[in-house]
């Protein structure tokens, strides 16, 4: 049996060349706290630092509040918060292609690769996703939970989202984005828009957060079905912290990691990894009336107690040493995985 200090110097080790997490709102809270300065440095780099994190998927979304009128320019204002801050940090770089992804986990810095969760900033207006391109945007998922221009998002039950898939406009965009170099998301995207998406592109296909069906059913998760299919185009499913379990006594690390090993058992090792999606922190920041909102409109959010925000992250390599993953299992979970589908995708 290893010892205590050996399994830490292994955990260590083991986040030695930086953990890929595809997906944090980090962009929206910069946003809401513009008016304070180095929100980054201040709240979240220790956590960054403390986790060994090496590159975050970071997520625009424009909040309902936002809509119709702002969403381009909240949008924007994210953008422009993430690089301020980041070149006020000194040790966060915004990443727009492999080659400085990797350039980037090699001199430990943190990396930031700028996605956009539903496609409300750009309208109907496809032009627009090439100004996004250029200002940094390597990664798309069409939906969030609500309809928009581009089709129709998975909703927090079992069934009941639109037998509909992409709008005209969100095939144009799920080709478009494939031939500029833009990853097109499948997380949160209905199952009618999965399939589309599945037929209208060619590249590895990219869950960037999200859970196994199997263990909480609902449509914004993914099903076996969906999984496999992942699986046939060496694409990778990013697992979700949020969304283990619809229950608060099951939503604990073994959840997290069964979700791991579901998704391993049907397609492999090499086509998981992480999305946190840690959202604790915003959430506590509401106050009750927007928290019953979003239990009725969505869902009631359960998060894993000891897996919260990204100084956490190495709580997760401990449990998957303690469940068996081999060195080479874990490298692979932690970045291995993600860094070889961006190698394909940007």
């Amino acid at each position: 049996m290893k010892s205590k200090e050996s399994i830490e110097t292994q955990v260590e080790r083991l986040h030695t060349g930086g953990l890929i997490d595809m997906h944090f709102d980090l962009p929206m809270d910069l946003y809401e706290k513009r008016a304070q300065p180095n929100v980054l440095a201040a709240e979240f780099l220790p956590e960054f630092e403390a986790g060994g994190i090496g590159l975050i998927g970071a997520a625009i979304y424009i909040e309902d509040r936002y809509l119709p009128g702002r969403g381009l320019q909240v949008a924007l204002d994210q953008i422009a918060r993430l690089y301020t801050e980041a070149e006020q940090s000194k040790r966060c770089v915004i990443c727009r292609t492999h080659d400085e992804i990797s350039r980037t986990l090699d001199s430990k810095k943190i990396g930031f690769l700028i996605t956009l969760e539903g496609v409300e900033p750009l309208g109907d207006d496809l032009d627009l996703l090439r100004a996004f391109y250029e200002l940094g945007v390597r990664a798309i998922g069409l939906t969030h939970a609500r309809t928009n221009a581009a089709g129709y998002g998975g909703i927090f039950a079992a069934s009941g989202s639109s037998p509909e898939g992409l709008t005209p406009f969100g095939r144009e965009l799920a080709r478009e984005c494939e031939r500029l170099g833009v990853i097109v998301d499948l997380a949160h995207i209905n199952p009618a828009g999965f399939k589309e998406i599945v037929d209208l592109t060619t590249k590895p296909l990219v869950v960037s957060h999200t859970n196994a069906r199997k263990f909480y059913d609902v449509e914004r998760n993914i099903s076996d079905e969906q999984i496999k299919i992942v699986g046939q185009r060496r694409g990778v499913i990013g697992i979700n912290s949020v969304l283990v379990s619809p229950a608060q006594k099951e939503t604990t690390l073994d959840c997290y990691v069964d979700h791991i090993e579901h998704v391993a058992s049907l397609i492999g090792i090499d086509c998981v990894g992480i999305g946190f999606d840690f959202f604790e922190f915003i959430y506590r920041q509401w106050p009750e009336s927007k928290k019953k909102w979003m239990a009725e409109k969505l869902t009631t959010p359960h998060f894993i107690p000891d897996l919260t925000n990204h100084s956490h992250a190495k709580n997760l390599t401990r449990k998957l040493i303690e469940r068996g993953f081999t060195d080479d299992d874990i490298e692979r979970i932690l970045r291995g995985n993600w860094l070889r589908l961006l190698g394909e995708w940007l």
